[in-house]
């Protein structure tokens, strides 16, 4: 499809929408709403605009689908995809001045945010009510609950929590053929019709934009408890995890971190982290203490039963949070390790958790390529993360196809190309193989809410 160019007349009708101060096409803009954190090539957009409410966002809209210039939509920026890429240049959507917590509902365990509200914010404000939203994402100091929504992001938590799909009970969506639209409910189940408000989680704004969302939220627990195992065998830590998730406790995270990544994280942050092949990192939550006693005893039998060399039970939350800052300490410890990462992120069934992980090396291996193995893998997810530099073209080659073997690897075994980063522009070549005919009906979906394909082109379809 051919698209229209950015013209001074369209900079002025833009201006004309959500004022002149909140529309620009300046370097320095254009530069900074370019790329995620994608390890991509950036593509210019040709104006950015800031929209302040659900009515500029309608009119920009339609707008822009009148003269087919492409809109990409931009939360954060925090994306591993490139899925808030402006492929074809034209409008970059930032919703970053759309950042209002719009009303706290204690009683009905609710809240309603505008898109650019970040995460970890959002959490900071819900702690006098002793709520919270769950899914907790790595970048959560960064991240927008939009772009949280529009990926289905997860995190440290969802082992026990779930991911922000099981958060979304109702939604107000603009649409580029002219509708702005309240979907779902403000009650935590129903049974009147599609689920719309669903649909749209993990559509990487391809189909409209989120201005509003009401999120369910949960009660903070009263208790907490980490505890960090060492294993000397790769084999051990991982099937330690399933031991744990068959036991019938129920952390409220698993987090593994392999040798490699306990090295990058050592010399970063300077942590001087045991030398072993695994780590694991358990945190338990509970209302009562007496019951969170009895599942860190149980725990800590099972890590023992299952070939833990050293486990350590911080003393205090001080103690605990050396632990954590380890583990948030992963992506940061890549970048400063290699200059373009290749971030991995599959899913597979637990019984395929083990064979996924020695994938990832046995691939490494035979393409000759650095690999490190982390992530949330009490609920199946593999982070494997390719060390390499884009500047060394055939090495970078190299991680790409050994990154797609494995992503293939993930499908064929029943598993997903994608867990918790989406699609994006990375792995829309897999979307196919993960979907085959249903993929025509995501597209005949995509025509009929973006009928001139305007919103996020060239993302995820």
């Amino acid at each position: 499809m051919e698209y229209s160019r950015v013209r001074p007349e369209d900079l002025a009708a833009l201006a004309s929408i959500v004022g002149a101060s909140d529309v620009s096409n300046e370097e320095y803009d254009l530069v900074t709403n370019a790329l995620d954190a994608f390890a991509g090539e950036p593509v210019l957009p040709e104006a950015v605009v800031w929209p302040e409410n659900s009515s500029e966002v309608l009119e920009v809209l339609k707008y822009a689908s009148s003269r087919r210039i492409p809109v990409t939509v931009r939360g954060g920026g925090t994306g591993l995809t490139g899925a808030s890429t402006p492929r074809f240049g034209g409008i970059v959507m930032n919703m970053m001045k759309m950042n209002r917590i719009l009303e706290v509902r204690p009683h009905d365990m609710q809240v309603d945010v505008e898109p650019g509200v970040i995460y970890d914010q959002l959490n900071k404000e819900l702690e006098p009510y002793n709520l919270f939203f769950p899914p907790d994402p790595a970048s959560g100091k960064s991240c927008t609950i939009g772009g949280m929504i529009a990926n289905n992001a997860s995190g440290l938590k969802a082992v026990r929590y779930g991911a922000t799909r099981d958060y979304v009970l109702a939604l107000r969506v603009v649409f580029p053929v002219g509708l702005d639209l309240r979907l779902g409910s403000r009650v935590f189940k129903y049974s009147t019709g599609y689920d719309l408000a669903r649909m749209l989680v993990g559509s990487e704004g391809t189909l409209g934009v989120i201005t509003e969302a009401t999120l369910r939220l949960r009660p903070l627990p009263r208790h907490r408890r980490t505890i960090a195992a060492y294993f000397d065998s790769i084999e051990d830590g991982v099937r330690c995890i399933g031991r744990i998730r068959l036991s019938g406790i129920e952390p409220g995270a698993i987090e593994f971190l392999d040798r490699t990544h306990l090295r990058l994280i050592s010399e970063w942050s300077g942590l001087n982290l045991p030398d072993h092949e695994c780590m694991i990192i358990l945190e338990f939550h509970s209302y009562s203490r007496a019951g969170l006693d009895e599942e860190v005893t149980d725990a800590v039998s099972l890590l023992r039963e299952g070939g833990a060399v050293s486990i350590v039970v911080p003393k205090d939350e001080a103690e605990a949070e050396r632990i954590w800052e380890a583990r948030r300490g992963a992506y940061p410890s890549i970048l400063k390790a290699c200059r373009s990462p290749i971030i991995g992120d599959i899913i597979v069934p637990l019984s395929r958790l083990l064979d996924a992980v020695n994938k990832a090396y046995e691939l490494a291996k035979k393409y000759g390529v650095r690999v490190g193995v982390m992530g949330h893998l009490g609920d199946g997810n593999v982070h494997a993360n390719w060390l390499t530099d884009r500047r060394n073209r055939d090495e970078w080659e190299r991680a790409l196809r050994a990154n797609a073997e494995l992503t293939r690897y993930a499908i064929e075994v029943g598993g997903a190309l994608s867990a918790e980063h989406g699609v994006g522009v990375e792995k829309k070549e897999f979307m196919w193989e993960q979907h085959r005919e249903v993929l025509d009906l995501m597209k005949k979906l995509k025509e009929f809410f973006d009928p001139n394909n305007i919103l996020n082109p060239g993302i995820m379809l």
